[in-house]
């Protein structure tokens, strides 16, 4: 009986869509039970609508392409009209949503899936919204799915682009939103969610990426964008232990932030190309965690800070000139921070180049060196058993300020320097069994 449901809900959508509607076309279904499948097409119309509610588990509203010997091409709900509007909402578990829009300005899509009462292992659920054209809007929503295969994937091609993907009390969710050509807007939330994923990929000029991340323990956040004036915000807050966050920025006047908190044994990547950038990753009562930030082109700006952390790590590379580095690390009790145990490693390569460096806690490392002419590095470290390294080299006119203070026992600095007109301050004061080492050459 059930069979014989399904195979009349086709029918009837199927004597509705086509290119009947020259404007004004709406087509509204409702499905309640389990094995449904929806398909309909709505093509060569003005305003058109598609409403699909489908209650039950098993439920089909279009259906995704399959792969594998038996694959199947995809056949989704297609509205192929100007100004259309089409939502999918589906309650229960292992439903599959997947819809297409093409044909002119201001189509919307919504696809919201919702997980049954109790939340069990068996809700699982994917959706797919695809749009051609410009000024588009896409928001798929899941919510309450523990099962292992949640997915929300959302492609759009054109302009003036915008999409939302919101995951929530989900397991084992996938995020993929791809945008290609210009001023396009991605939004990623997750929410109290485990081993979690989020890919946003931006191809074009004037783009914005924001994942959100929030209480979602091993999740993984990836925001690739290409061309110029781009935005990025990753954000993983809350506990999100055993997370990574990598943002790949390829452009000119880009801005890129990671932001993780409470995220213990996690790793913050960002990598910006072109001029003009500013990137920043802070992580904050992150211990074990790692920071990396890599820049190529000049008058760009990298700051990174660990606040509250044990046994972290921080990696800086600039290459090029007039480029700046700040890098903050905190140990995990603020003014008396006992053994932290933080490391920096920066590389500077061109001309009018800063590095500037703050350590606080104990037997702490730091580590920095400059390639070129120009080039200035300030660092402080402050506590006890602290390790300093600093490095100038094939330069002239570079200056070397290091400071290390606040009960500097056992404190140990080398610096080196090669070249011309080249200037070394060192300052150990409040403690003793300190040493320094300077060589200029």
């Amino acid at each position: 009986m059930q069979a014989r449901k399904s195979l009349i809900a086709l029918a009837v959508l199927a004597s509705v869509s086509g290119a009947a509607f020259a404007g004004n076309g709406t087509a509204t279904t409702y499905q309640n039970g389990s094995d449904n499948g929806i398909v309909a097409e709505q093509s060569g119309a003005t305003n058109s609508n598609l409403n699909v509610t489908q209650v039950g588990s098993n439920n089909n509203a279009g259906t995704p392409a399959t792969s594998g010997w038996f694959g199947q091409a995809a056949q989704p709900l297609y509205q192929a009209s100007r100004d259309s509007n089409l939502t999918v909402l589906q309650t229960n578990s292992y439903n599959t949503a997947a819809a297409r829009q093409t044909g002119g300005v201001q189509n919307q899509g919504t696809i919201n899936q919702t997980g049954a009462a109790g939340n069990s292992v068996f809700n699982q659920q994917k959706a797919t919204l695809n749009q051609a054209g410009s000024y588009n809007s896409a928001n798929i929503t899941q919510t309450a799915n523990k099962g292992l295969t949640n997915s929300a994937s959302v492609k759009q091609d054109g302009t003036g682009n915008s999409a939302w993907a919101t995951q929530e009390n989900n397991t084992r969710a996938t995020t993929n939103v791809s945008q290609y050509n210009d001023n396009n807007k991605a939004w990623s939330t997750q929410t109290n969610s485990t081993d979690v994923t989020a890919t946003l990929t931006q191809r074009g000029n004037n783009n914005e990426g924001s994942v959100t991340q929030a209480d979602s323990a091993r999740s993984q956040a990836t925001l690739l964008q290409e061309g110029g004036y781009n935005k990025a915000w990753v954000n993983q807050v809350g506990n999100t232990q055993d997370s990574q966050a990598t943002v790949d920025q390829n452009g000119q006047g880009h801005t890129g932030n990671v932001t993780q908190t409470y995220s213990w044994n996690s790793e913050a990547k960002l990598t910006q190309t072109g001029n003009n950038s500013t990137g920043t990753i802070s992580q904050s009562d992150a211990d074990y965690s790692k920071a990396f930030l890599t820049q190529s082109g000049s008058n760009n700006t990298g700051t990174l800070n660990q606040d509250k952390a044990d046994n972290s790590r921080i990696t800086a590379t600039q290459n090029g000139s007039y480029n700046q580095i700040v890098a903050n690390q905190t140990g995990p009790y603020g003014g008396n921070p006992g053994d932290s145990r933080l490391k920096a490693t920066i590389t500077q390569d061109g001309v009018g180049n800063k590095i500037t460096s703050n350590q606080t806690g104990s037997r702490n490392e730091l580590e920095s060196k400059q390639s070129g002419n120009e080039n200035r590095i300030t660092s402080n470290q402050a506590g006890y058993d602290n390790d300093a390294y600093l490095t100038q080299q094939a330069g002239g006119y570079n200056v070397i300020d290091l400071s290390q203070t606040a009960s500097a026992s056992g404190a140990y600095a080398k610096v080196t320097q090669s070249g011309s007109y080249l200037t070394a301050n060192v300052t150990q004061t409040g403690g003793n069994n300190n040493s320094v080492t300077i060589n200029q050459h």
